[in-house]
Parts: C-alpha cells; structure tokens; sequence
C-alpha cells in the first residue's frame, strides 16, 4: 500500500503561484521579489554568508552595507520567448532576490569581500565574530541549612 502525505498547507501552493502570475502580469516582472536561500555560519573570526544565485550573472548581483544593515539583491532575467517558441513547462523564475542581515555594531565596508561562483554568492566579513570571554563561575554565600531528625538520641540525651 503506498501512502501519499499531503502537507496541511499543500492547496495554498496553488494559490500562491496564481497570485504571483497575477501580479507579474499586472504589475510587470520587478512586482514579485523572493527571499534568497542563504547559509550564515563562521570560520574563525569571520562571519561568512552563502547565498544561492544560480543562473544570476556577477552584474546582476548587489551587496550593500548601510549602518548595521548588510543587503543582498540579486535579479534573474527571464528569457524572453523568441518568435516561434513555444514553453511546455516555465519552472525558471526570474525576478528579483533580495535578503537582509543585521551585523554588529562597527563592522565597516571595507571588512567585506564578495565573490560569486558556481551559483553560490559568498560574502566574508573579517573580524566580525568578536571572541566570547570566558565564563566565571560566581560563588553563592549562604546559610547551611539546620536538620533536625525526629526520635533519634543526641549525645546529651544518652548521659
């Protein structure tokens, strides 16, 4: 017997990919913005981000740092139909990406380098990841608790 899980939320896909048609066609192409898969993780005392771009060209692809505000923007172009072609399936998106992170106080441009490869957007902020200082333990002061125990002798009790 083969089961099929259906996910609750599995009738909305249809929903959601008929709005965005809607909006694309009546808004125009840059209506419809997607959030961008990306990875955030360190290597030392740098903080890396990997974002996936696949099928963004380098020129397409825009990092910018405003105060604390580290913003990634990519936009893939979708190929236009030429005369006589005809689309059986249009999986391809294009339109534009974009993904904000919030980076500590201080961090400065030119901490930042940014390469594309392989369909993957790598940002590396040197020096990012500050150290964390060693935790002490705190000693506690308190009071040792008296136990008194019912029915058994004390030595004054036994003379």
């Amino acid at each position: 017997m083969i089961v099929r899980y259906q996910h609750p939320y599995a009738a909305f896909r249809h929903f959601d990919r008929e709005f965005e048609r809607l909006a694309r066609a009546g808004f125009g192409q840059r209506a419809v913005q997607y959030t961008l898969r990306s990875d955030v993780y360190t290597e030392g005392e740098d903080l890396v981000v990997t974002a996936a771009v696949p099928g963004v060209s380098p020129e397409d692809v825009t990092v910018e740092l405003e105060g604390r505000r580290l913003s990634i923007t990519a936009e893939r172009r979708q190929r236009e139909a030429a005369e006589g072609d005809r689309y059986l399936v249009r999986g391809l998106a294009g339109g534009t990406f974009r993904r904000e992170f919030t980076l500590r106080e201080g961090v400065t441009a030119d901490q930042l380098s940014a390469e594309v490869a392989d369909g993957l957007l790598t940002i590396r902020i040197s020096g990012a990841v500050k150290p964390a200082p060693q935790a002490q333990r705190i000693p506690i002061k308190g009071v040792e608790p008296k136990v008194e125990i019912e029915g058994e002798a004390t030595s004054e009790d036994a003379e």
